[in-house]
């Protein structure tokens, strides 16, 4: 069974506007939400890049600092539901919805890192140009085999948006609005 990720057309509104503005570079941000009982990815907020980001045509970074700080007041504000579940970020012009290298490097520095709490990170990858982005999830995670070496596993999920930022319930029980 695929993974699912539930995101609000809000925020892929707002994902798709921050995409069209940097367009020539790339550009990305966090999630942050919750995993429902049937282990999907349940998103209610997305932090932006940061005002200190550095946006380069084939690479991107994130102002971490400001990042961390405003994913410790959401989840304060959330009364500690609400976690962090991973990234997304853009690929201008992109042929492939692959995780390039540099995002798996990304994805198992943020799997080895304990302040992360985040063994099964997500990835979406933005591919297009203004107007005309798509998403690809990927959930990913390192597995240990015979116990010898570790092997990066990622399983490309499905997107349902849904109309409102409400519960898991909520994005269950609507109808969903696209399916990626």
């Amino acid at each position: 069974m695929q993974p699912v990720v539930w995101l609000p057309q809000a925020i892929v509104q707002d994902m798709q506007t921050d995409a069209d503005l940097w367009y020539d570079r790339e550009t990305g941000g966090t999630f942050m939400g919750y995993w429902a009982e049937n282990n999907g990815a349940v998103v209610t907020a997305m932090i932006p890049a940061g005002p200190q980001a550095f946006h380069e045509r084939s690479s991107f970074v994130p102002d971490q600092s400001w990042q961390q700080a405003e994913i410790a007041k959401h989840y304060e504000r959330s009364g500690r539901l609400d976690t962090y579940l991973g990234d997304w970020h853009t690929h201008p012009d992109a042929v492939s919805n692959r995780l390039s290298w540099t995002d798996r490097a990304c994805l198992k520095t943020i799997i080895r890192t304990p302040a992360a709490r985040n063994q099964k990170p997500l990835m979406v990858l933005m591919c297009g140009k203004p107007n005309e982005w798509f998403l690809h999830p990927w959930l990913c995670q390192l597995r240990t085999r015979l116990s010898l070496f570790e092997v990066f596993d990622e399983k490309e999920a499905t997107i349902l948006i849904y109309a409102s930022r409400g519960s898991e319930r909520e994005a269950r029980d609507s109808e969903a609005l696209i399916k990626f």
